[in-house]
C-alpha cells in the first residue's frame, strides 16, 4: 500500500471543450440509466408499499413519548403504531397497506425533536420530513463539493446526489441517512477552513445512527496534528455532552441507558430481522449458517478496522489532508460494518466526489474507475429488490467506492484543493 497515497500534480488542468466518442457514449449511457431510475422510482411509489415506513415508526415513537410512554417497549410501541396506521382503516395482517410492527432503535432525543411534526396530520408531517431529507441531501452534496475543491459541474454533481438510490431510499423509507450526509459534508468543509472543533461538533449528529460514522469519528484525530486533534475531540465531546444533557432534561435520566440497552438487544438478533445487509460483515451475518455467522461477521469487521488503521498509517506518512482521508475511511467502514442499509450508500458520495475530482488525467479526462464507481453507486444499491443471489450485486458499490477513493492519485498533501494540509 505504500503507493496508494502517492502525490501527483497539485491541480489538474481544465478539461478540454471537446470530448471523445467514448466520453459521449458514456454520457448518453448515463442519461439512459438516470431515465431508467426515474421510471423505477415512479413505479416503486405507485406500489404504495412501505412509503414512509420508518418515518411512521419515528412519528409513533414521538407521539408515544409525548404521552409518557416508552418507545423501546415493543408492546407499547406496537399499540401506538396499530392505533395510528391500521385501526383507522380497519387493516388486518396480509391486506395491502397493513403496517407491520417496526421497532424504534434511535435515541429518544430524536423522537422528542420530532414532537412538533408529530402533532400534524400524517400527510403534512411526512411531506415536511421529506423536504428536510431532500434539503439535507442538497446541503451535504454542496458542502462536500466545496470541501473537496470542486469548481465546475457542481450543479450536475448535486443533481446526481439527489437521483442516486441512497437519497431516494432515504426519502422513500423516511430514514435519516441524508441528515448524516449533511453533517459529514459540513464537517469536511469545517476542516478545509481550519476549524476541526466545529467539524467534530457537527459529527455529534452521528449518535442518531452511531454504527455508521462513530468508528470514523474516533479515528479522525489520528489524521491530524496534535492541536487540531484536541480541538476535534473537544468539539465532538462537548456537542455529545450537550446532546446527552438535553436528552436527560427532555426525556428523563434513564433515557440514555434505555437506548444503549435497546441497541445491545437489537444487535443480538439483527440477522433475524434484516434479510439483506449490503456490506461484507453484514453478508456474513445474514448468509453464513448459525452459529458461525456471528464469529465470521466479527472477524470481517476486525479486518475492516485493520484496513482503516492501515489507511490512517499511510495517510500520516504521506501527509494526506484529513478531510480527504476521512472520505476514504468512511468508504472503508461502509464496506466492513456489520450493519448498514441500502439508503446509507449516500454516505459514500464524498469518497466518489474525491475520486472523480482527482482521478483526471492531464487532459481533464476521468479514469475508468471513477466512472465505474458512479455507475455502481447510481444503480446497484437497488439490488436488494432482486432475488438471491443477484442481490449480492449490492456489495459492488462499497467495494468500488473504496478502491476509487484509495487510488485517488492526489490524496497526498503535496498540494491541491483536496491535498493541501493547512494549519489546523
Amino acid at each position: 500500500m505504500s503507493t496508494i497515497f502517492r502525490a501527483r500534480a497539485a491541480h489538474a488542468p481544465p478539461a478540454p471543450r471537446g470530448s471523445t466518442p467514448m466520453a459521449r457514449l458514456l454520457r448518453l449511457g448515463y442519461v439512459v440509466l438516470v431515465a431508467g431510475l426515474l421510471v423505477l422510482y415512479v413505479t416503486m411509489l405507485s406500489w404504495n408499499i412501505r412509503i414512509g415506513y420508518d418515518f411512521s415508526c419515528f412519528r409513533a415513537a414521538s407521539i408515544l413519548l409525548a404521552h409518557g410512554g416508552n418507545p423501546y417497549d415493543a408492546a407499547q410501541l406496537w399499540r401506538q403504531e396499530n392505533l395510528l396506521y391500521n385501526l383507522p382503516s380497519h387493516l388486518r395482517g396480509g391486506t395491502l397497506g397493513y403496517y407491520a410492527f417496526d421497532p424504534y432503535n434511535n435515541p429518544l432525543l430524536f423522537a422528542w425533536v420530532l414532537t412538533p411534526l408529530a402533532a400534524l396530520p400524517y400527510t403534512e408531517d411526512y411531506a415536511i420530513y421529506t423536504v428536510a431529507v431532500v434539503g439535507c441531501a442538497v446541503a451535504g452534496a454542496w458542502w462536500s463539493l466545496l470541501a473537496l475543491g470542486w469548481t465546475r459541474h457542481r450543479t450536475v454533481a448535486i443533481s446526481i446526489a439527489l437521483i442516486v438510490p441512497g437519497s431516494f431510499l432515504t426519502m422513500w423509507w423516511g430514514q435519516q441517512s441524508t441528515l448524516l450526509f449533511c453533517a459529514f459534508g459540513a464537517a469536511l468543509l469545517a476542516l478545509r477552513h481550519g476549524r476541526p472543533g466545529l467539524g467534530g461538533a457537527l459529527l455529534a449528529l452521528a449518535w442518531i445512527k452511531p454504527h455508521l460514522l462513530l468508528p470514523v469519528i474516533l479515528m479522525a484525530p489520528l489524521l491530524m496534528e496534535k492541536r487540531a486533534a484536541l480541538r476535534w475531540c473537544a468539539g465532538f465531546g462537548l456537542a455529545s455532552g450537550l446532546a446527552a444533557g438535553l436528552s436527560i432534561l427532555a426525556t428523563g435520566p434513564g433515557s440514555i441507558a434505555a437506548w444503549l440497552n435497546d441497541l445491545i438487544g437489537y444487535s443480538g438478533h439483527v440477522d433475524t430481522v434484516q434479510g439483506w445487509i449490503p456490506s461484507l460483515a453484514g453478508t456474513a451475518l445474514v448468509l453464513a449458517p448459525h452459529p458461525w455467522n456471528r464469529p465470521l461477521a466479527l472477524a470481517v469487521m476486525v479486518c475492516g478496522l485493520v484496513v482503516m488503521v492501515a489507511i490512517v498509517a499511510h495517510a500520516r506518512r504521506a501527509r494526506v489532508a484529513p478531510l480527504a482521508a476521512l472520505c476514504t475511511l468512511t468508504a472503508a467502514w461502509l464496506l466492513f460494518t456489520p450493519y448498514v442499509h441500502p439508503n446509507d450508500s449516500v454516505l459514500a458520495l464524498p469518497a466518489l466526489a474525491l475520486a472523480w475530482r482527482r482521478g483526471q488525467d492531464g487532459r481533464g479526462r476521468v479514469g475508468w474507475l471513477p466512472v465505474l464507481t458512479l455507475w455502481a453507486v447510481s444503480a446497484l444499491p437497488l439490488a436488494f429488490l432482486l432475488p438471491r443471489p443477484l442481490e449480492l450485486l449490492g456489495l459492488l458499490p462499497p467495494i468500488v467506492v473504496l478502491l476509487a477513493a484509495v487510488y485517488a492519485p492526489t490524496l497526498s498533501s503535496a498540494g491541491g484543493a483536496t491535498g493541501e494540509r493547512r494549519p489546523l
